[in-house]
């Protein structure tokens, strides 16, 4: 891991149980007010279904669209799964959000479908090699995926908002 400010690619650790969407979520709102066009997603946990699963949802942060990405199993289920067309939905917006030239790409995690090659991996990648600085948060236990994917050339930030402004305005050189 590179210490140096001007790394495009930024990671937020986060251990099971931090409310880490909320943390994004208002990250976004900081960002936005201080003028960065924003592009990627972030997600919504909006309901329970069933006292079974969360009804997940990937918003759109260049334009506030909303893609469900879970689909209730039905009675005999113990959780959710993953919408594969929903999450495509959000990647094909992603994709736009990229070609809007954004100043900040954001990602809501890389979690268990990106680690496993899959999920959003290929729209990371991609805005990678666009240029665009990246900032995405990655739960404890996806760290070594997380390593094996991005290398060393990325910069562990904590989840404090502050810090994580600080890197934002110094890779898009927005003024405060």
């Amino acid at each position: 891991m590179r210490k140096t400010g001007m790394t495009m690619l930024a990671a937020i650790p986060f251990a099971s149980g931090f409310a880490i969407d909320a943390f994004m979520h208002g990250l976004v709102d900081r960002l936005k007010r201080q003028g960065l066009r924003l592009g990627g997603v972030v997600q919504h946990n909006d309901a329970i279904c069933d006292d079974r699963c969360m009804a997940m949802s990937l918003e759109d942060v260049a334009t506030g669209r909303r893609f469900p990405i879970s689909q209730d199993l039905g009675a005999g289920a113990s959780g959710c799964h993953l919408d594969a067309a929903g999450l495509a939905a959000a990647a094909a917006a992603f994709s736009e959000a990229l070609a809007g030239r954004a100043d900040l790409v954001i990602v809501n995690r890389f979690g268990k479908q990106e680690a496993a090659g899959e999920g959003l991996r290929q729209e990371i990648a991609g805005a990678l090699m666009a240029g665009l600085p990246l900032l995405i948060a990655v739960r404890s236990d996806f760290l070594p995926a997380w390593r094996a994917f991005a290398g060393d050339d990325w910069l562990e930030l904590p989840s404090d908002v502050k810090a994580v402004e600080r890197w934002a305005r110094s890779v898009t050189s927005v003024a405060a």
